[in-house]
Protein backbone atom coordinates (compact mmCIF):
# COMPACT_ATOMS: atom_id res chain seq x y z
CA UNK A 1 0.00 0.00 0.00
CA UNK A 2 1.82 3.47 -1.03
CA UNK A 3 1.19 6.05 1.44
CA UNK A 4 -0.83 8.43 -0.63
CA UNK A 5 -3.69 5.32 -0.42
CA UNK A 6 -3.42 6.23 3.12
CA UNK A 7 -5.72 9.40 2.44
CA UNK A 8 -8.12 7.47 0.26
CA UNK A 9 -9.04 5.19 2.67
CA UNK A 10 -10.17 7.79 5.18
CA UNK A 11 -13.58 8.63 4.58
CA UNK A 12 -14.50 11.96 4.65
CA UNK A 13 -17.98 12.98 7.09
CA UNK A 14 -19.17 15.96 7.84
CA UNK A 15 -20.20 15.68 11.50
CA UNK A 16 -22.67 18.66 13.05
CA UNK A 17 -21.56 21.23 15.54
CA UNK A 18 -22.71 20.37 18.99
CA UNK A 19 -22.81 21.11 22.66
CA UNK A 20 -21.98 17.90 24.17
CA UNK A 21 -21.92 18.21 28.16
CA UNK A 22 -20.53 15.01 30.26
CA UNK A 23 -18.83 14.45 33.79
CA UNK A 24 -15.76 12.63 31.86
CA UNK A 25 -14.10 12.71 28.70
CA UNK A 26 -11.25 10.67 27.14
CA UNK A 27 -9.30 11.68 24.46
CA UNK A 28 -7.10 9.56 22.77
CA UNK A 29 -7.65 6.02 20.69
CA UNK A 30 -5.11 4.04 21.89
CA UNK A 31 -5.20 0.89 23.84
CA UNK A 32 -4.49 2.95 26.98
CA UNK A 33 -7.30 5.54 26.28
CA UNK A 34 -9.86 2.87 25.29
CA UNK A 35 -9.10 0.37 28.48
CA UNK A 36 -9.72 3.64 30.51
CA UNK A 37 -12.74 5.06 28.39
CA UNK A 38 -14.40 1.43 29.16
CA UNK A 39 -13.25 1.00 33.15
CA UNK A 40 -15.08 4.70 33.75
CA UNK A 41 -18.35 3.44 31.85
CA UNK A 42 -18.26 0.88 33.95
CA UNK A 43 -17.58 2.49 36.98
CA UNK A 44 -19.78 5.73 36.35
CA UNK A 45 -22.17 4.61 33.30
CA UNK A 46 -22.28 4.65 29.50
CA UNK A 47 -24.12 8.02 29.46
CA UNK A 48 -22.13 9.92 31.90
CA UNK A 49 -18.38 9.55 29.79
CA UNK A 50 -17.60 10.58 26.34
CA UNK A 51 -14.39 9.49 23.94
CA UNK A 52 -13.17 11.94 22.31
CA UNK A 53 -10.74 9.68 19.41
CA UNK A 54 -10.07 12.79 16.84
CA UNK A 55 -9.99 10.16 14.19
CA UNK A 56 -11.75 6.52 13.23
CA UNK A 57 -10.40 3.79 15.59
CA UNK A 58 -8.13 1.05 13.60
CA UNK A 59 -7.59 -2.86 14.72
CA UNK A 60 -3.71 -1.45 15.03
CA UNK A 61 -4.68 0.82 18.13
CA UNK A 62 -5.59 -2.34 19.70
CA UNK A 63 -1.60 -2.95 20.42
CA UNK A 64 1.34 -0.51 21.35
CA UNK A 65 2.83 0.27 17.87
CA UNK A 66 6.32 -0.69 16.89
CA UNK A 67 9.58 -2.72 18.86
CA UNK A 68 8.89 -3.64 22.45
CA UNK A 69 9.77 -0.44 25.00
CA UNK A 70 10.38 -2.86 27.46
CA UNK A 71 13.57 -2.86 27.84
CA UNK A 72 16.00 -2.25 30.13
CA UNK A 73 16.66 -2.78 34.07
CA UNK A 74 13.84 -0.79 35.04
CA UNK A 75 10.97 -1.42 32.94
CA UNK A 76 11.93 -4.94 32.78
CA UNK A 77 11.96 -5.71 37.01
CA UNK A 78 8.15 -3.48 36.54
CA UNK A 79 7.12 -5.85 34.33
CA UNK A 80 8.24 -8.96 35.99
CA UNK A 81 6.15 -7.58 39.40
CA UNK A 82 3.82 -6.56 38.58
CA UNK A 83 2.18 -9.11 35.75
CA UNK A 84 3.75 -12.11 36.70
CA UNK A 85 1.96 -14.34 35.38
CA UNK A 86 1.27 -12.83 31.61
CA UNK A 87 2.61 -14.49 28.55
CA UNK A 88 5.35 -12.75 26.89
CA UNK A 89 8.11 -13.60 25.33
CA UNK A 90 11.79 -12.50 25.92
CA UNK A 91 15.06 -11.91 24.34
CA UNK A 92 17.97 -10.95 26.32
CA UNK A 93 20.46 -11.11 22.85
CA UNK A 94 21.38 -7.22 21.76
CA UNK A 95 19.91 -6.00 19.00
CA UNK A 96 21.20 -6.51 15.51
CA UNK A 97 22.35 -4.24 12.70
CA UNK A 98 22.47 -5.00 8.99
CA UNK A 99 25.93 -4.18 7.34
CA UNK A 100 28.41 -6.06 5.09
CA UNK A 101 25.81 -8.69 3.81
CA UNK A 102 25.16 -9.96 6.98
CA UNK A 103 23.87 -9.64 10.87
CA UNK A 104 25.96 -8.23 13.00
CA UNK A 105 24.95 -7.65 17.08
CA UNK A 106 25.27 -4.69 19.12
CA UNK A 107 27.86 -4.48 21.64
CA UNK A 108 30.43 -6.90 19.26
CA UNK A 109 33.58 -5.18 17.46
CA UNK A 110 31.39 -3.75 14.29
CA UNK A 111 30.27 -0.51 14.71
CA UNK A 112 26.43 -0.22 13.16
CA UNK A 113 25.55 3.34 11.39
CA UNK A 114 25.01 6.43 13.20
CA UNK A 115 22.21 5.91 15.58
CA UNK A 116 19.72 8.74 15.26
CA UNK A 117 16.82 10.35 17.89
CA UNK A 118 16.19 7.61 20.72
CA UNK A 119 17.46 4.38 18.20
CA UNK A 120 20.12 3.43 21.14
CA UNK A 121 17.50 2.47 23.61
CA UNK A 122 16.22 -0.43 21.40
CA UNK A 123 19.42 -2.15 20.92
CA UNK A 124 19.00 -4.18 24.28
CA UNK A 125 16.71 -7.31 24.82
CA UNK A 126 13.37 -7.04 25.51
CA UNK A 127 10.28 -8.12 26.75
CA UNK A 128 6.78 -8.19 24.62
CA UNK A 129 3.67 -9.56 26.45
CA UNK A 130 0.49 -10.57 25.04
CA UNK A 131 -1.57 -7.42 25.20
CA UNK A 132 -4.99 -8.86 25.43
CA UNK A 133 -4.15 -10.90 28.86
CA UNK A 134 -3.70 -7.64 30.43
CA UNK A 135 -6.42 -5.85 28.41
CA UNK A 136 -8.91 -8.42 28.67
CA UNK A 137 -11.82 -5.53 28.34
CA UNK A 138 -10.68 -4.65 25.14
CA UNK A 139 -11.47 -7.52 22.67
CA UNK A 140 -9.58 -7.43 19.38
CA UNK A 141 -12.97 -8.20 17.47
CA UNK A 142 -14.51 -6.39 14.44
CA UNK A 143 -17.88 -6.05 16.29
CA UNK A 144 -15.91 -4.03 18.93
CA UNK A 145 -14.33 -2.05 16.47
CA UNK A 146 -17.89 -1.26 14.83
CA UNK A 147 -19.29 -0.30 18.36
CA UNK A 148 -16.23 1.41 19.63
CA UNK A 149 -16.26 3.62 16.15
CA UNK A 150 -20.22 4.24 17.04
CA UNK A 151 -19.52 6.04 20.49
CA UNK A 152 -16.77 7.27 19.34
CA UNK A 153 -16.26 11.52 18.42
CA UNK A 154 -13.62 11.15 15.63
CA UNK A 155 -13.27 15.01 14.92
CA UNK A 156 -9.82 17.23 15.54
CA UNK A 157 -9.33 19.06 18.60
CA UNK A 158 -8.77 22.94 18.11
CA UNK A 159 -8.79 24.27 21.23
CA UNK A 160 -8.89 23.65 24.92
CA UNK A 161 -9.51 26.10 28.10
CA UNK A 162 -11.11 26.03 31.78
CA UNK A 163 -14.55 26.31 32.60
CA UNK A 164 -14.31 26.70 36.06
CA UNK A 165 -13.01 23.51 37.73
CA UNK A 166 -13.65 21.75 34.63
CA UNK A 167 -13.03 22.32 30.50
CA UNK A 168 -14.34 23.12 27.58
CA UNK A 169 -13.10 21.17 24.36
CA UNK A 170 -13.69 22.49 21.24
CA UNK A 171 -13.53 20.28 17.96
CA UNK A 172 -12.45 21.98 15.01
CA UNK A 173 -16.07 21.82 13.33
CA UNK A 174 -17.32 24.02 16.40
CA UNK A 175 -18.63 21.70 18.59
CA UNK A 176 -17.72 21.75 22.11
CA UNK A 177 -17.40 19.20 24.97
CA UNK A 178 -18.14 20.82 28.29
CA UNK A 179 -16.38 17.90 31.07
CA UNK A 180 -15.82 18.08 34.54
CA UNK A 181 -12.89 15.41 34.54
CA UNK A 182 -10.41 15.14 31.63
CA UNK A 183 -8.72 12.49 30.72
CA UNK A 184 -5.71 12.67 28.45
CA UNK A 185 -3.75 10.39 26.47
CA UNK A 186 -1.69 12.86 24.15
CA UNK A 187 1.22 14.22 25.63
CA UNK A 188 1.40 17.21 28.25
CA UNK A 189 3.15 18.96 25.15
CA UNK A 190 -0.24 18.62 22.95
CA UNK A 191 -2.06 19.65 26.11
CA UNK A 192 -0.22 22.57 25.99
CA UNK A 193 -0.42 23.35 22.34
CA UNK A 194 -4.15 23.24 22.40
CA UNK A 195 -4.68 24.88 25.59
CA UNK A 196 -5.68 28.70 24.11
CA UNK A 197 -4.94 30.46 27.86
CA UNK A 198 -1.86 29.66 28.57
CA UNK A 199 -0.58 32.92 30.76
CA UNK A 200 -3.18 30.59 33.01
CA UNK A 201 0.30 28.05 33.60
CA UNK A 202 2.92 28.53 35.12
CA UNK A 203 6.66 28.77 33.89
CA UNK A 204 7.56 25.56 35.12
CA UNK A 205 4.52 23.91 34.00
CA UNK A 206 4.98 25.38 30.45
CA UNK A 207 8.85 23.99 30.67
CA UNK A 208 8.09 20.62 31.96
CA UNK A 209 4.67 20.41 29.05
CA UNK A 210 7.81 21.62 26.65
CA UNK A 211 10.66 18.17 27.42
CA UNK A 212 7.64 15.83 26.30
CA UNK A 213 7.76 16.84 22.86
CA UNK A 214 8.88 13.99 20.83
CA UNK A 215 9.60 13.23 17.00
CA UNK A 216 7.48 11.73 14.21
CA UNK A 217 7.92 7.78 13.62
CA UNK A 218 6.22 6.05 10.28
CA UNK A 219 5.38 2.38 11.25
CA UNK A 220 5.44 -0.44 8.26
CA UNK A 221 3.85 -3.44 9.11
CA UNK A 222 4.12 -6.89 7.30
CA UNK A 223 1.62 -9.77 8.03
CA UNK A 224 2.88 -12.92 6.48
CA UNK A 225 0.26 -16.02 5.27
CA UNK A 226 0.50 -18.95 7.45
CA UNK A 227 4.58 -18.90 5.98
CA UNK A 228 7.24 -17.12 7.98
CA UNK A 229 9.66 -15.13 6.78
CA UNK A 230 12.27 -15.80 9.61
CA UNK A 231 13.02 -17.52 12.74
CA UNK A 232 14.46 -14.42 14.28
CA UNK A 233 13.68 -13.21 17.77
CA UNK A 234 16.04 -10.40 17.84
CA UNK A 235 15.09 -6.48 17.43
CA UNK A 236 16.92 -5.65 13.85
CA UNK A 237 17.84 -2.22 13.15
CA UNK A 238 17.84 -2.05 8.79
CA UNK A 239 19.98 1.40 7.87
CA UNK A 240 18.02 3.33 5.01
CA UNK A 241 21.67 4.39 3.77
CA UNK A 242 25.18 3.21 4.30
CA UNK A 243 26.65 6.51 2.81
CA UNK A 244 24.69 9.18 4.58
CA UNK A 245 23.19 9.38 8.35
CA UNK A 246 19.42 8.84 7.96
CA UNK A 247 18.79 6.58 10.92
CA UNK A 248 17.33 3.03 10.92
CA UNK A 249 14.42 0.74 10.36
CA UNK A 250 13.72 -1.18 13.99
CA UNK A 251 11.62 -3.56 14.03
CA UNK A 252 10.80 -7.34 15.46
CA UNK A 253 9.46 -10.53 14.19
CA UNK A 254 6.21 -11.84 16.23
CA UNK A 255 3.91 -14.41 15.61
CA UNK A 256 0.31 -13.46 14.96
CA UNK A 257 -2.75 -15.17 14.13
CA UNK A 258 -2.38 -15.74 10.36
CA UNK A 259 1.39 -16.70 11.04
CA UNK A 260 4.13 -13.78 11.40
CA UNK A 261 4.36 -9.99 11.56
CA UNK A 262 7.34 -7.37 11.54
CA UNK A 263 6.29 -4.06 12.33
CA UNK A 264 9.52 -1.53 11.93
CA UNK A 265 9.35 1.45 13.03
CA UNK A 266 11.72 4.89 11.79
CA UNK A 267 12.01 8.31 13.35
CA UNK A 268 11.23 10.77 11.22
CA UNK A 269 12.98 14.47 10.12
CA UNK A 270 10.49 17.36 10.75
CA UNK A 271 11.24 18.15 7.12
CA UNK A 272 11.28 15.07 5.15
CA UNK A 273 7.04 14.54 6.31
CA UNK A 274 5.98 14.81 3.11
CA UNK A 275 4.10 12.06 0.75
CA UNK A 276 7.18 11.72 -1.73
CA UNK A 277 9.42 11.22 1.37
CA UNK A 278 7.21 8.71 3.27
CA UNK A 279 6.67 6.76 -0.05
CA UNK A 280 10.51 7.11 -0.69
CA UNK A 281 11.47 5.85 2.78
CA UNK A 282 8.85 2.74 2.36
CA UNK A 283 10.44 1.75 -0.97
CA UNK A 284 14.14 1.77 0.49
CA UNK A 285 12.72 -0.55 3.81
CA UNK A 286 10.99 -2.96 0.91
CA UNK A 287 14.34 -2.80 -1.73
CA UNK A 288 16.13 -3.44 1.64
CA UNK A 289 13.53 -6.53 2.83
CA UNK A 290 14.23 -8.04 -0.88
CA UNK A 291 18.15 -8.17 -0.35
CA UNK A 292 18.26 -9.70 2.98
CA UNK A 293 14.79 -12.05 3.21
CA UNK A 294 15.18 -14.31 -0.53
CA UNK A 295 11.51 -15.37 0.44
CA UNK A 296 10.06 -11.59 1.29
CA UNK A 297 8.79 -11.44 -2.48
CA UNK A 298 7.62 -15.23 -2.79
CA UNK A 299 5.52 -15.15 0.88
CA UNK A 300 2.03 -13.98 0.27
CA UNK A 301 2.06 -10.45 2.91
CA UNK A 302 -0.23 -7.66 3.63
CA UNK A 303 1.15 -4.00 4.42
CA UNK A 304 -0.31 -1.57 6.94
CA UNK A 305 1.28 1.80 7.20
CA UNK A 306 0.61 4.18 10.12
CA UNK A 307 2.29 7.58 10.20
CA UNK A 308 2.38 8.88 14.26
CA UNK A 309 3.00 12.61 15.09
CA UNK A 310 3.95 11.32 18.49
CA UNK A 311 5.66 8.04 20.12
CA UNK A 312 6.69 7.58 23.92
CA UNK A 313 9.06 10.30 25.53
CA UNK A 314 12.00 8.27 26.91
CA UNK A 315 13.48 11.45 29.22
CA UNK A 316 10.18 12.81 31.62
CA UNK A 317 11.33 14.57 33.84
CA UNK A 318 8.89 13.79 37.06
CA UNK A 319 10.74 16.00 39.23
CA UNK A 320 9.91 18.99 37.49
CA UNK A 321 6.42 18.23 36.96
CA UNK A 322 5.97 18.07 40.66
CA UNK A 323 7.82 21.34 41.13
CA UNK A 324 5.61 22.64 38.97
CA UNK A 325 2.56 22.40 40.58
CA UNK A 326 4.15 23.81 43.99
CA UNK A 327 3.09 27.28 41.82
CA UNK A 328 -0.44 26.48 43.21
CA UNK A 329 -1.92 27.41 39.75
CA UNK A 330 -4.04 24.13 40.01
CA UNK A 331 -3.00 23.15 35.94
CA UNK A 332 -3.98 19.57 36.96
CA UNK A 333 -6.95 20.17 38.90
CA UNK A 334 -9.77 17.89 37.34
CA UNK A 335 -6.84 16.94 34.29
CA UNK A 336 -5.16 13.24 34.27
CA UNK A 337 -2.75 12.55 31.96
CA UNK A 338 -2.27 9.15 30.61
CA UNK A 339 -0.71 6.91 28.02
CA UNK A 340 2.62 6.72 27.58
CA UNK A 341 3.67 10.47 27.88
CA UNK A 342 2.19 10.53 31.33
CA UNK A 343 4.31 12.04 34.34
CA UNK A 344 4.36 9.63 37.20
CA UNK A 345 3.93 10.97 41.19
CA UNK A 346 5.42 10.00 44.03
CA UNK A 347 1.61 8.58 45.30
CA UNK A 348 1.56 6.52 41.93
CA UNK A 349 4.96 4.85 42.90
CA UNK A 350 4.14 4.05 46.48
CA UNK A 351 1.68 1.58 45.20
CA UNK A 352 4.83 -1.20 43.89
CA UNK A 353 7.70 -3.02 46.38
CA UNK A 354 10.28 -2.35 44.17
CA UNK A 355 12.70 0.30 44.50
CA UNK A 356 13.59 2.15 40.92
CA UNK A 357 14.32 5.49 39.54
CA UNK A 358 10.89 6.88 37.99
CA UNK A 359 13.15 8.61 35.27
CA UNK A 360 13.97 5.46 33.86
CA UNK A 361 10.52 4.41 33.34
CA UNK A 362 9.01 4.89 30.42
CA UNK A 363 7.00 3.48 27.28
CA UNK A 364 4.41 1.05 27.89
CA UNK A 365 5.66 0.67 31.72
CA UNK A 366 5.31 4.34 32.00
CA UNK A 367 1.54 4.17 30.80
CA UNK A 368 0.74 0.86 32.68
CA UNK A 369 1.71 2.51 36.39
CA UNK A 370 -0.73 4.76 35.61
CA UNK A 371 -3.23 2.40 34.10
CA UNK A 372 -3.33 0.60 37.17
CA UNK A 373 -3.46 3.13 39.25
CA UNK A 374 -6.55 4.34 37.71
CA UNK A 375 -7.73 1.09 37.57
CA UNK A 376 -7.31 0.51 41.76
CA UNK A 377 -9.89 3.45 42.15
CA UNK A 378 -12.46 1.56 40.12
CA UNK A 379 -12.35 -1.49 42.24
Amino acid sequence: MAFKDLHKLKKIAVVEKESITTPYLVVGKDIFALSLYNDLKKAHGDDKVRLLSQDAVLRSDLLPKGPSTIRGEVNKKFFNETFPDIARTETTENALFYKDMTWKSFGGRSKSEALKYDEEFYTGGQITPDYEQIFKNIPHSDEYLEGINKEAYQVKIKSIKRENAGFIVECINGTEFHCEFLYFGLSPYHYMEFYSEKSEFSDRFMEFCETTKTSSALFVKFVFDKTPLSDMRETLFIPLSYTHDWGHFVGEFRASKDGQEIEFMHFMEDHLMSEEDVSRIIRLLKKNMEKIFDNFLKIKSHEYIALEQEIGCLKIDDELFAKSLEAGKNEMKNLFFIGINAPVTTEQCANYTFEYSKKDLNGVMRALVIQSNHTKKFD
